[in-house]
């Protein structure tokens, strides 16, 4: 019989259930498929249910529950582990079939958006690539030039696909040519009430212009009016983009503003506008008490809360803007928007879509600096510190383009500040990191981030502080911040805190958070969290206790901290190995 001809098999040869019953036996016995045991059971279930005709049925909680012992009350919106395994599983098996291409060989695929298996047979070896003629090979100098061997023309293909697949799937969403939208266009405008207060509401706007436009997501009208920027939004025009590809009209927003003093607080209201419509979008007041105060520190305060409010990840514009792509999503502005969700989120699935996308704009607008930028922090997050190889290359090198192309850009100082760090660079990761901070000061993103990564170092006061600095700045704490803190809050033996802490991060993907929480657990003799976290952790790193140090190093947390760290994690029970050195003792 053919094999599950109901999961939408693709066009290819078909297989018999005999021959992918081999395949799969052949693969998971094949010590050449680097998989953790915990993903061969994934492949092994999933393919089973299939083979017995209960493929509809395979849901993530079953998967979760069944394979991964989660309690019956486990729920994937809040726990992504079926997610994040099905991502390592099928690079697992795409990395493994690369080196098999042998003409009629079956082959086992895991299609994304599902967990049931495809089996599929290799192509006729005229179309494997070892067989193209070089002089046919493409060639690329400047940034890639070097890298254009085998395996590269391999990765290039595959890109190329996934490129095509994303101009696929957001043409049929909007059921016309590939669609690309640039950064949306703001006016400002300060309504002024005719007295002594309007020299202070006059230099609000002002410093509130510069700060918007150092965050660099907006573009900035000259004039103060609605007329200015709707004029400015229809009269937008393509960029030098190639696929024959339509840019979508920029939306047009017009914020006003009002100033109102009083004898025990400064504030502002607001207000979001479409000019075009005059629907109001959005509205707020940003208030700042003035206690023992300049007024120089009160307006940096206001315009700090402001900017952030506007232009800032989560900011008002932007959460409109996002909302938009969501419904009909786009290239260009649209990929960078949706990328910044799903590394806050550190979403794989949403990771890889955005990977795909922003490589699709790079490929219509190679000299984009936050098209470089951003791309290069989502090839960081999707490759772990353990594994770091060609993703962080390329990312390292993305960085660096994006830094020379808007050498006054904090995204790309960030992305480079990222990329060294994790290739070793420390005093040259820092550096960008504080560049980048003066580009933006009020990009709470950056001194979170940077104060991470230098705590981890061992600069533990520096580091703390960049992170109270980070909050300060954006009242809701990322988890670069939650994560210093508790680490801080460890180091100094304050165990509640620090458990407190890294359970408000609410974070069960991140590996550091669930160490942590294992080992203030330990300290505490709090069993219960001990084991919960232990749990989480397990799901996608087994026998965590095995490379726990070797994954802190790979971190590049240095070996104090490490081993304050490791004696938590000996008193919850669990069985590290002795240091070599004690070993040796």
């Amino acid at each position: 019989m053919e094999v599950d001809a109901n999961v939408d098999l693709p066009e290819t040869e078909g297989v018999t259930e005999l021959e992918a019953q081999m395949e799969l036996d052949r693969l998971l016995a094949d010590s050449q498929f680097h998989s953790t045991e915990r993903n061969r059971n994934f492949l092994r279930f999933v393919a089973k249910e299939m083979f017995e005709g209960r493929g509809g049925a395979v849901k993530a909680y079953t998967i979760a529950v069944d394979v991964f012992g989660r309690p019956s009350s486990f729920d994937p919106t809040t726990d992504p582990i079926v997610r994040i395994e099905a991502t390592r599983l099928r690079a697992s098996l795409a990395q493994y079939y690369e080196s098999r291409a042998e003409e009629g060989s079956v082959r086992i695929e895991l299609p994304r958006g599902r967990y049931i298996p495809v089996f599929t047979k290799a192509p006729p070896q005229g179309d494997n690539l070892d067989d193209v003629d070089a002089a046919d090979e493409p060639r690329f100098e400047g940034l890639y030039s070097g890298w254009w061997n085998t395996a590269s023309k391999r990765s290039f293909i595959v890109s190329v696909i996934a490129v095509a697949a994303a101009f696929v799937t957001i043409w049929l969403v909007s059921a016309k040519s590939p669609v690309f939208s640039d950064k949306p266009s703001v006016a400002v405008e300060m309504k002024l009430a005719g007295n002594q207060t309007d020299i202070e509401a006059g230099l609000i706007r002002d410093y509130l212009m510069i700060a918007l436009s150092q965050f660099q997501t907006l573009k900035l009208a000259a004039g103060q009016t609605p007329d200015v920027v709707a004029a400015g939004a229809a009269q937008a025009a393509p960029g030098p983009l190639s696929f024959n590809s339509a840019q979508r009209t920029t939306s047009p927003y017009h914020v006003i503003l009002k100033y109102h003093p009083a004898d025990a607080d400064r504030a502002v209201w607001w207000q979001i506008v479409n000019p075009v419509t005059g629907e109001a979008l959005h509205s707020g007041v940003e208030r700042v008490l003035v206690d023992k105060k300049s007024e120089t520190d009160v307006r940096r305060e206001l315009v700090t809360n402001l900017a952030t409010r506007f232009a800032g990840t989560r900011g008002a514009i932007n959460s409109i803007e996002l909302a938009r792509e969501l419904t009909a999503p786009t290239f260009g502005n649209g990929c960078i928007l949706r990328s910044a969700v799903a590394v806050e989120q550190f979403n794989p699935d949403e990771l890889w879509e955005a990977k795909t996308c922003l490589d699709a704009t790079l490929l219509a607008a190679p000299n984009d600096p936050d098209v470089n930028a951003e791309l290069a922090i989502v090839l960081l997050e999707l490759e772990a510190p353990e594994v770091s190889a060609e993703l962080t290359a390329r990312a390292l090198a993305l960085a660096n383009r994006s830094v020379t192309l808007a050498p006054t850009s904090d995204r790309a100082s960030y992305a480079q500040m990222l990329a060294l760090f994790r290739t070793g660079q420390m005093e040259a990761a820092f550096a960008s990191g504080y560049r980048a901070m003066s580009l933006n000061p009020n990009n709470s993103v950056i001194p979170a981030r940077l104060g991470s990564l230098l705590f981890a170092h061992g600069r533990w006061a520096e580091g703390a502080g960049l992170a109270i600095k980070a909050g300060m700045i954006e009242n809701v704490p990322n988890t670069d911040t939650g994560l210093t803190l508790a680490l801080d809050a460890y180091r100094r033996g304050e165990f509640a805190e620090a458990l407190l802490r890294v359970q408000q991060m609410g974070r069960s993907d991140n590996y550091v958070a669930n160490i942590l929480e294992i080992a203030a657990s330990g300290q505490l003799k709090e069993a219960g969290s001990a084991k919960d976290a232990a749990h989480r952790v397990s799901s996608y790193r087994e026998h965590f206790w095995t490379s726990f140090r070797a994954d802190m190093t790979a971190r590049h947390y240095v070996p104090a901290l490490i081993d304050q760290l490791a004696a938590g994690l000996i008193k919850a029970g669990v069985p590290l190995p002795r240091p070599v050195a004690d070993a040796a003792n």
